[in-house]
């Protein structure tokens, strides 16, 4: 567990939620310590904080203020992540196999070609999918994207036509790309990225379930075994393919319905989602309690043209070049 004494007026005692879990938190936290965070060891230092976060075995993590937290975590993951209790997995949705070969991972050696190792560091910066959406982003910006955000916005019931606009938003010029960062608080946290010529594809990881290299058609990462459904839904909306204007306008409804919706009915189309359709997660999302919202954060980059050309070039998303960018196999 992770506890900051500068932050007990928002949370009890100072305890920090499972940033894992929480993506409300999650977000909340990411963007008000972004500033902390060392400049190309953002991912590794705020996963960092995340691992300690969702830590419910050995000692508690406690600092005086996020700065010192910060501090620490970086110094933590430039030296190596060590094998111990601090090093959990989600293992929910895993079988027994898989949890096997974590359970080698904290084990590990740390020799650099332990290939259970390779996995475990993988799992630190994609397991989480608000972790995915950052790491795409801070990808793209430090290769020259020249990403720059606007303020984010929450859609609730009566907000139908707002959010439908929002989704379907254009980049003003065929030399800029967007990235819509979307947010389901509390389920999901996905990213779509719009290009002038109406092409939209959709990058993210699903905690619990799969890597953002999975989603793309990268590995054979999924944890346990993949569905027909989900792999349907990733043939239609993953595997770096852009979205046909059918899927999108589908996607478009379904999400635009959600928000006017009680959780128990956004769990009953849940499986029609691109997302995870797991029946353990249709059954999570309908014991949920209050509104279903979903919030927007668009990004534009405005040098699209320098971040494909510093990651490989080619055809491919910028989404996909970043997950590429980072991998770590």
């Amino acid at each position: 567990m992770l506890f900051i004494a500068e932050d007990k007026a928002t949370y009890p005692d100072g305890k920090i939620p499972n940033l894992e879990d929480e993506a409300a938190a999650y977000t909340e936290i990411a963007g008000r310590i972004e500033k902390l965070l060392p400049k190309g060891f953002e991912g590794e230092a705020l996963g960092q904080l995340v691992t300690w976060s969702a830590t419910k075995f050995g000692d508690d993590k406690r600092f005086d203020t996020w700065v010192d937290a910060v501090k620490a975590a970086t110094d933590y993951s430039r030296k190596g992540f060590a094998s111990g209790p601090d090093q959990r997995q989600r293992d929910q949705a895993l079988d027994t196999a898989d949890r096997d070969k974590l359970g080698v991972a904290l084990l590990s050696t740390g020799r650099t070609d332990d290939k259970q190792l390779k996995l475990r560091d993988k799992s630190r910066r994609w397991a989480n999918c608000g972790l995915a959406a950052f790491q795409i982003r801070e990808q793209l910006s430090a290769n020259g994207g020249d990403l720059v955000g606007q303020p984010a916005e929450t859609f609730r019931a009566g907000d139908a036509d707002e959010l439908r606009k929002a989704l379907l938003v254009k980049p003003a010029s065929a030399e800029t790309v967007l990235l819509l960062d979307c947010q389901f608080p509390q389920v999901h946290n996905f990213i779509i990225e719009v290009h002038h010529d109406g092409s939209r594809y959709l990058a993210q990881g699903y905690q619990g379930a799969y890597f953002a290299h999975w989603w793309l058609g990268l590995d054979d990462s999924y944890a346990g075994t993949a569905g027909a459904d989900i792999l349907a839904l990733r043939d239609r909306y993953g595997r770096g393919r852009p979205i046909s204007s059918e899927d999108y306008a589908s996607l478009v409804d379904s999400l635009v319905t959600a928000i006017s919706s009680t959780w128990p009915a956004v769990a009953e189309q849940w499986r029609a989602l691109p997302f995870n359709p797991d029946r353990q997660e249709v059954d999570g999302i309908k014991g949920r309690s209050g509104s279903p919202t979903l919030m927007v954060e668009v990004f534009e980059a405005r040098k699209p043209a320098a971040a494909r050309a510093a990651l490989g070039g080619g055809d491919r998303s910028l989404s996909e070049l970043a997950t590429r960018g980072l991998s770590a196999d």
